[in-house]
């Protein structure tokens, strides 16, 4: 039975979520926390009841600068209006029986409570709506790091918020042959094989996640989130070229990575080609290249519409010049955050979709267009 200072708290959270539904004006899909999320616990309040806490990082600030990215198109957009001013304290956090569920790496403590501060639900519980119950949960003896986090199963999370929880575990102190366990997610290709190899984790300790599926070791050990949701410190660009073999080269390359497959694609990509060529530009496609941060590293000047493959510009050198392709029902500052960070040039050029938008266009999967005359202009000066 929970203890009374755990119900108090409880009833207390209820309160202020009431009050936050009678007041919210949130856009869509911000109605949270909802299910299991409901009865939620700061990583300072567990860590001063059972779970002890190594702190890695201070908070850290940031200044984002809407000047760093130029429009080239007729829709301009401000990057920087969902960004925060700072980055909590990043660590790790020692958790006595935690449980790790679905490939969403959701978090809990040995009594059910949801650690939010271990997702990219930190600073925004609003967006946390999880599953009503838990999916089934194994028991596993010993010592368990999880690098889990949101979304795992995307090479653009993976790459930037789960494999940088192995420098905040190290960099605590803890060592690969103290655990037992290491729960993550599979690689999901050659190359993000190629990358998880490198890191120097013993793969017979590995639990791969499962979907609706979890599990509770004897001690979990886990890891804030590395930052925020599409909020990058430096210091993960800094981990991923350091632990990366990354042969030295002069960026002379010019990449166009084109996104033949899923949403959001470009509908008139075939006609970009030509002009691409034009000015110097190869086709890159990532999917059949083992060793994308080499490919990466060599660039000069990238040009893609948005989408995963550009997490491999933490690969870039500083000043590699960008151009992101977006869609008017999709804009988000990843990459510009990610650009901002890593000393790269942004540029970015929004195209109408191929449907119309609705009144609440929320993660819009429709294909868009590319204004070539605009496309042109950008790519003159780009080159230059």
């Amino acid at each position: 039975m929970p203890d009374p200072i755990s119900l108090l708290r409880r009833a207390k959270r209820k309160t202020l979520d009431q009050l936050r539904s009678w007041l919210d004006h949130s856009p869509p899909g911000a109605s949270g926390p909802s299910g299991l999320a409901r009865d939620w616990i700061s990583y300072e309040d567990y860590c001063q009841q059972e779970g002890r806490w190594h702190l890695v990082y201070p908070s850290l600030s940031c200044d984002w600068k809407r000047s760093r990215t130029h429009n080239w198109g007729k829709q301009s957009f401000d990057f920087t209006k969902n960004l925060r001013s700072q980055i909590p304290e990043t660590g790790v956090i020692e958790i006595p029986k935690g449980q790790v569920m679905d490939i969403q790496g959701y978090t809990f403590t040995s009594n059910n409570f949801f650690l939010p501060d271990l997702s990219y639900h930190r600073n925004r519980l609003e967006y946390a709506n999880l599953p009503r119950q838990k999916y089934p949960i194994e028991p596993v003896t010993g010592t368990c790091l999880s690098l889990m986090t949101n979304a795992s199963n995307n090479y653009c999370h993976f790459l930037l918020d789960s494999l940088p929880r192995l420098h905040l575990f190290e960099k605590a102190g803890f060592s690969l042959e103290q655990v037992d366990w290491i729960l993550v997610h599979k690689p999901m290709s050659e190359n993000a094989w190629n990358i998880f190899r490198q890191l120097g984790i013993d793969e017979s300790k590995c639990i791969w996640s499962e979907r609706q599926r979890g599990i509770q070791p004897d001690l979990l050990i886990a890891t804030t989130h590395p930052g925020l949701q599409a909020h990058y410190p430096r210091w993960v660009v800094d981990f991923m070229q350091q632990r990366i073999r990354l042969k030295p080269s002069q960026p002379q390359r010019r990449l166009y990575i084109p996104r033949q497959t899923g949403t959001r694609k470009i509908a008139n990509e075939a006609k970009l080609y030509p002009l691409l060529i034009e000015y110097g530009f190869e086709l890159y496609n990532p999917d059949e290249e083992p060793n994308q941060p080499q490919v990466f590293h060599e660039a000069a000047i990238i040009v893609a519409p948005h989408g995963a493959a550009l997490t491999n510009l933490v690969f870039c050198q500083p000043g590699t010049k960008v151009l992101e392709l977006m869609s008017l029902g999709h804009l988000r500052p990843y990459f510009f955050a990610l650009c901002q960070v890593s000393g790269l040039e942004h540029h970015y050029l929004v195209g109408p979709t191929t449907q119309p938008l609705p009144k609440n266009p929320g993660l819009c999967k429709f294909d868009f267009t590319v204004n070539l005359s605009l496309l042109r202009k950008a790519l003159a000066y780009l080159v230059q």
